[in-house]
């Protein structure tokens, strides 16, 4: 759960979140420090924690030790989605249908990464500031990820959290 969280409420790349030891998340006061040694750019930089990554992460704080069990989460995803996708072709012969045109999970390396620059972007209307945050240069935020999404959008997807229990 952290390693899906951290990917789309704070924006890490897979590997920096793979490298991420549970000191550096400061929840109390509210940011994730990514140290130059295990940043792809070499910098350090701060990422906040927005109220929403908060839940997602609240369960799973620990004193010290990786945030992420494994040394590879692509490859854990990887493994997920073949399966997934082995359940969805199944599923849908036993309906009857063809299973090879079956729809099917893709995943993109980096994809939630991508999806929170867009949305911290529309949220923050601070190209320069998400660029310290996302360690890239304000004119690759410029480039790629600038009015991709409406401020409302970002409102929802800065407001998905955990289910309550009932």
């Amino acid at each position: 759960m952290p390693f899906v969280a951290i990917g789309a409420f704070a924006g890490l790349r897979t590997a920096e979140i793979e490298r991420l030891d549970s000191t550096e998340v400061h929840m109390k006061d509210r940011f994730i420090e990514i140290k130059a040694s295990k940043a792809k750019t070499a910098s350090r930089r701060i990422v906040p924690i927005s109220n929403n990554l908060a839940k997602w992460l609240k369960p799973h704080v620990q004193e010290h030790g990786r945030v992420v069990p494994f040394e590879n989460m692509a490859k854990q995803i990887g493994w997920l989605v073949e399966d997934t996708n082995a359940g969805l072709k199944k599923a849908a012969e036993e309906a009857g249908k063809d299973p090879e045109k079956a729809r099917t999970v893709k995943w993109k390396k980096n994809a939630l990464r991508h999806s929170y620059i867009s949305y911290r972007v529309a949220e923050i209307e601070d190209v320069a500031k998400v660029a310290l945050e996302a360690g890239n240069s304000p004119q690759m935020i410029f480039q790629h990820y600038r009015e991709l999404v409406q401020p409302k959008e970002a409102k929802a997807w800065f407001s998905i959290g955990p289910a309550r229990k009932m």
